[in-house]
C-alpha cells in the first residue's frame, strides 16, 4: 500500500518523494483522495501566507490558479484539452482515440482550457472574499477521488498500452471502496453537511461522466481521468461558490 501512496503521488504531483521503490499503480488509485488533500491544503496555506502579505485578492486568486497547474504539472488540464478535442472533433471510436492521441490542441481544446482556467480564478476569487476558501480544499479532494471510481468502472479503452492502463486494469472493489470512505469521511467530518451535498454532486457527476464515455468509447483513458477531475473540480468550485438554491451550509476550517 506504501508503494501505492507513492506511485500516486509521483503520478499526480510534483512533489518529490526520496523513496526509492518500484510503482505500484494498482494501488496507488486508493490514494488518490489524499493526494488530493494534500495539494489542497498546500494550496489552501499558500493562500492564507499571501493573505497575512497583503497581497491584492485578485493575485491570490490567480496564483492559487497558477501553483494549482504547477503542482499537478497541468497533466489534468492536457487531459481536458485533449477530451474537449476528441469528444467534439471525433464521430466515432477511432476517431476520437486518434485526436486524443495527438499532441497538437485544437480549436475545442483551447477553448475548454481557457473557459476552465478563468472559471477557477473567479471562484477562487468568490471563495476568497466571501472567507470560504477551505471548500477548495474539498474540490480537489472530490475531484482526485472521482478519478478512482472510473479506473475501477470503466475498462480501458485503448486496445495497445497508454499511461493509465496500469491505473485501471487489475483494480478491485477494495481499490475502489478505501478511497470512497477516505473521500466521504474527509467530507463529512471537516465540512460536515456542505461536505455530504457536495460529495453526493461529485458522485453523480461523476456517474454521468463515465456513462457518457463507455457509451463513446467503450471505457476510459488517461486523458478521460484528467478531464474527469478538472470537470469535478470546477464543479464543486462552482456550487460551493455560488451556493444554489442555499443548499449548502457553509462550515469554516
Amino acid at each position: 500500500m506504501i508503494k501505492g501512496l507513492i506511485s500516486a503521488f509521483r503520478t499526480l504531483t510534483i512533489i518529490p518523494i526520496p523513496i526509492k521503490t518500484e510503482d505500484n499503480f494498482k494501488t496507488a488509485v486508493v490514494w488518490f483522495p489524499i493526494v488530493g488533500l494534500v495539494l489542497g491544503a498546500i494550496l489552501f496555506f499558500i493562500a492564507k501566507l499571501q493573505i497575512m502579505l497583503k497581497l491584492n485578492h485578485i493575485f491570490i486568486s490567480f496564483f492559487f490558479v497558477f501553483f494549482s497547474a504547477l503542482l499537478t504539472r497541468g497533466i489534468h488540464l492536457d487531459g481536458l484539452a485533449d477530451f474537449a478535442d476528441g469528444f467534439f472533433g471525433g464521430y466515432t471510436k477511432e476517431k476520437i482515440l486518434k485526436i486524443m492521441k495527438d499532441s497538437n490542441i485544437g480549436t475545442f481544446g483551447a477553448l475548454a482550457l481557457m473557459f476552465v482556467v478563468f472559471f477557477k480564478w473567479i471562484c477562487f476569487d468568490k471563495l476568497l472574499v466571501d472567507g470560504n476558501l477551505n471548500f477548495t480544499v474539498l474540490a480537489y479532494i472530490l475531484s482526485r477521488f472521482s478519478m478512482s471510481m472510473l479506473s475501477y468502472a470503466l475498462p480501458y479503452a485503448r486496445n495497445n498500452a497508454g499511461t493509465a492502463k496500469p491505473f485501471v486494469e487489475g483494480v478491485t472493489i477494495l481499490h475502489a471502496a478505501l478511497p470512497f470512505i477516505f473521500a466521504f469521511l474527509l467530507s463529512i467530518l471537516i465540512f460536515k453537511l456542505a461536505g455530504v451535498v457536495l460529495f453526493l454532486l461529485a458522485l453523480v457527476i461523476t456517474a454521468i461522466l463515465g456513462y457518457y464515455f463507455y457509451f463513446k468509447i467503450d471505457g476510459v483513458t488517461g486523458d478521460l481521468l484528467g478531464a474527469t477531475c478538472e470537470i469535478i473540480e470546477v464543479s464543486v468550485l462552482f456550487f460551493a461558490t455560488f451556493n444554489i438554491n442555499g443548499l449548502l451550509l457553509w462550515v469554516n476550517l
